[in-house]
């Protein structure tokens, strides 16, 4: 049976004598685990050696980084020394797949690194829910963590303890005599005060609204806007943002769980319309697109309002546009955020890679609905 693997592990300097001996023990977790399958990042040290052990055993190798990969080999790769830079590159390229958990800059924001471990186990559950296989975390560990006692936002320890706060198994692997003089490039303050959060966000639109005419616009605004206020103030809270203009609702909400029951809801709710909201020989309804990530939080300089914005906003807007009417597209990132928050009211249906509006990209998407 296939049994996938999410790995991490500390990043260090290279050292022959301490990588052989660390790499024997690399190789003894995956055959005691029958680990036929890694996700993962790829950064000096830990990764790379796992990512260069399961190629050795022909395993299949899914790399999963965190932002744009400039910045990841600067910020990941060679702060441990330029030795790593060839192996890294030997590891993307044999890699059956490379993911990134966002494509934009890294921002000095510990969030980033933590958003993709969630990603990471968030795919690692979604492909062993999709083939009925089981799954373990590989996590090369030093001594003075070993005892999980130290805390943060990120890192091996952070990864450890969300993978078992989920009930998944971790195969800790002694790192050994590592040495760990990492140097790391220096980062200009972003902002004055802006910070960044990892939040779910909701687009929709409801198409065939610039043929309502201007008799149906009250009936429109009691009916279907209506309705959405009353699913959003249902949540309370946990929506912590939003917005509109003419047919159109962006919200923030904190939780990826209430996020899907609020676009299920509203699609729900929303399905059988008055006759006068359906132009004749059009196809009305709500196009709703989710996704899940790191966005900055800030004040908007002309309302003076709270903000929300950032590159994974404009990604979602460019999501509901290439929803079918009446469902619920979400991202790969939002389905594996859902499946670590442990949620089973809902399932997710393979879409495939679809190109976004306005030139955005191709991403893979899936339908979220009821389960």
């Amino acid at each position: 049976m296939t049994r996938i693997a999410m790995f991490c592990g500390h990043m260090f300097n290279t050292d022959a004598e301490a990588e052989a001996a660390l790499t024997e023990r690399i190789d003894h977790a995956l055959t005691k685990h029958g680990v036929t399958v890694g996700y993962g990042p790829l950064a000096c040290g830990a990764d790379i050696l796992i990512a260069e052990a399961l190629l050795a055993r022909g395993c299949e190798l899914q790399v999963v980084l965190p932002f744009a990969e400039e910045d990841f080999i600067a910020e990941s790769v060679v702060s441990g020394g330029e030795g790593w830079l060839p192996r890294y590159r030997a590891c993307r390229d044999a890699a059956a797949e490379v993911r990134f958990a966002t494509p934009n800059a890294y921002v000095g924001d510990d969030n980033q690194f933590a958003y993709n471990s969630r990603y990471a186990m968030g795919l690692v559950h979604l492909r062993a829910q999709m083939e009925g296989c089981d799954t373990v975390q590989l996590a090369v560990v030093s001594d003075k963590v070993a005892s999980l006692s130290v805390t943060g936002l990120a890192g091996t320890v952070a990864d450890i303890k969300l993978w078992q706060a989920l009930g998944g198994t971790t195969e800790a692997i002694p790192a050994g005599p590592v040495p760990r003089n990492l140097t790391f490039p220096r980062h200009k303050q972003i902002g004055d005060g802006t910070k960044r959060e990892i939040r779910s966000i909701i687009f929709a639109d409801y198409k065939g609204f610039s043929r309502l005419g201007e008799r149906e616009l009250p009936l429109f605004m009691h009916r279907v806007m209506g309705t959405i206020a009353e699913v959003l103030n249902a949540h309370g809270d946990h929506v912590e943002f939003r917005n509109t203009w003419g047919d159109a609702l962006y919200a923030v909400v904190d939780e990826p769980a209430c996020a899907a029951a609020i676009a299920i809801e509203l699609q729900e709710r929303l399905a059988d319309l008055p006759a006068d909201l359906v132009p004749e020989g059009a196809l009305a309804g709500m196009r709703i697109g989710v996704h899940y990530g790191p966005i900055w939080v800030g004040t908007d300089r002309i309302t003076g309002n709270r903000l929300w914005y950032g590159g994974e906003v404009n990604r979602t807007a460019r999501i509901e546009p290439v929803t079918p009417v009446g469902g619920v597209y979400c991202t790969d990132s939002f389905a594996a955020a859902l499946l670590v928050s442990d949620s089973g009211f809902c399932r997710f249906t393979p879409v495939g890679k679809v190109e976004l509006a306005k030139k955005f990209g191709a991403v893979e998407l899936f339908r979220l609905e009821k389960a």
